[in-house]
């Protein structure tokens, strides 16, 4: 049985407009019989509908309590609640799972599609043959060093030497077999033959002036001309003195000529003077004595003339540079002459003929772990002199006590290093190479190379290996012709 509401409970139902119960009766219509007729008996549990647990509401002004009249057959009519009280329920908040077991989901699926997709790519790059396109490649670097400059030159020397006459001018450029160098006078020339000469040739001139003086040179149209001939070329050089420009050498020359054709017009005007004949023969007589000891030097191929010299022009040539040595070259470069540059007792340099075009250079590099590469093309810059940037070819390398020597063969104008010997020269690595994967490389027979596919077949071609890393390597092939930009070649 259950316990009977208390009077709290019986006050909330007034309240909210029932009517209390008494508890010692039981509801009407629920078959009710005193006591003292007949005893209240239980009603069978099928009589009555199925019974609702109870649950304990919220509020407990929301509905009575149960009690043991409630399992009878009466069921009281409950009033609607009121809906300004009435409070909804709202269930606690919770995660939301699936979402995020969805994103979780995707980015799976993601992974699984990227590994499948590398896996079928691996399989079928390892199923196939695998090339690469060749391609052109360039490298740089620079590097230092001390330097000896080699021409392409000649040196003329002479025994007993006593005067030079330099008839071309420092620098010129003298032709095959017309051009007259210089003269020179040797041993038993004595410079008084030339006060000699001079003396006569004075008085010859004086004694010209004093019949000059005597003829009507306006009435001489000839020597007229030749006189305005003499003055306007003497005037020319003196302009080209004053200016400092020009080839005065030449302008001599012309001068020179000029006052020859006067005197030869004069001589041939007074040639009954007597006086003036004898003058004449004097001076031939002192220059046929002059030419007894006068050996002039002629070109004997062409190239630039020089009249200075320092001693190596013998000794170092592009025949024999490739036969020293990095000390002996290091010995050179601090002055120190080799025993085949020497000179023979009274031998006297002239002048030396350097041939244009060509001239090499002797380089011992400061990086002597540097590993250049033969038949290589470099930008040579010799430094202090910024005009001399030329293309420079590997000859030859040398590597030994602890110096490393490079000669190197420069194509071009030798005037820029006419007069340098001794130098620092700066080296920039510009190699136009082939540039290949790294794993394009392969070796055969001991020899590092790459296979070049070509429609008829394959083939191995060695080659240098000018720079290599992980991924791509700078090489040039031992055969040219073969292997070129835009060759296939295989990966290993």
């Amino acid at each position: 049985m259950q316990t009977p509401p208390s009077n709290e409970q019986n006050n909330a139902y007034e309240k909210r407009g029932f009517t209390q119960v008494p508890q010692s009766a039981p509801p009407p219509g629920a078959g009710y019989v005193p006591p003292q007729q007949q005893p209240y008996q239980q009603p069978a549990p099928q009589a009555y509908p199925q019974q609702i647990p109870y649950q304990q509401p919220q509020d407990p002004l929301a509905s009575p309590p149960q009690n043991e009249y409630q399992q009878s057959a009466y069921q009281p009519q409950q009033p609607a609640p009121f809906p300004q009280q009435q409070t909804p329920y709202q269930a606690p908040p919770q995660r939301n799972y699936g979402r995020l077991n969805l994103i979780l989901g995707i980015i799976i699926a993601l992974m699984v599609v990227v590994l499948a997709v590398f896996a079928v790519l691996n399989l079928s790059t390892k199923s196939s043959v695998r090339t690469a396109i060749v391609s052109a490649g360039t490298l740089g670097a620079n590097y230092t060093g001390d330097a000896l400059i080699v021409r392409n030159e000649v040196m003329y020397t002479q025994v007993g030497v006593e005067q030079i006459e330099y008839l071309l001018e420092e620098g010129s450029f003298a032709r095959r077999g017309e051009d007259t160098i210089c003269l020179v006078y040797t041993s038993g020339f004595n410079a008084r033959e030339w006060t000699t000469l001079n003396t006569y040739r004075t008085q010859i001139k004086e004694y010209q002036k004093t019949l000059l003086a005597k003829t009507n040179i306006e009435a001489d149209a000839q020597l007229k001309l030749y006189n305005g001939a003499v003055i306007e070329r003497a005037m020319e050089t003196q302009s080209l003195v004053q200016s400092g420009g020009g080839n005065l050498v030449n302008q001599e020359t012309l001068l020179s000529q000029t006052i020859e054709e006067r005197s030869y017009y004069l001589k041939q005007k007074y040639a009954e003077d007597e006086k003036l004949i004898r003058l004449y023969d004097e001076e031939k007589g002192r220059l046929q004595r002059i030419e007894t000891w006068t050996k002039p030097y002629t070109a004997t191929d062409p190239g630039i003339v020089s009249f200075y010299t320092d001693g190596y022009e013998r000794a170092l040539t592009l025949s024999t540079m490739a036969s020293y040595s990095p000390s002996e070259v290091r010995s050179m470069y601090r002055g120190n002459l080799p025993e085949t540059a020497a000179l023979g007792r009274n031998e006297v340099p002239v002048y030396r003929l350097v041939r244009d075009g060509t001239y090499a250079v002797l380089m011992l590099c400061d990086d002597t772990s540097w590993t250049p590469t033969v038949g290589a093309s470099y930008e040579l810059m010799i430094e202090n002199f910024d005009n001399t940037r030329v293309s420079a070819t590997v000859d030859s390398v040398t590597r030994s006590e602890g110096e490393l020597l490079v000669r190197l063969t420069v194509s071009g104008s030798v005037e820029p290093v006419l007069y340098i010997r001794s130098c620092h020269v700066q080296l920039s690595e510009n190699i136009y190479s082939l540039t290949v994967p790294a794993n394009a490389l392969t070796t055969s027979d001991g020899e590092i190379g790459v296979v070049v596919v070509q429609p008829d077949g394959q083939y191995f071609l060695p080659v240098t290996v000018i720079s290599q890393d992980a991924q791509e390597a700078h090489i040039v092939p031992t055969l040219s012709g073969i292997l070129t930009q835009g060759s296939v070649v295989l990966l290993f």
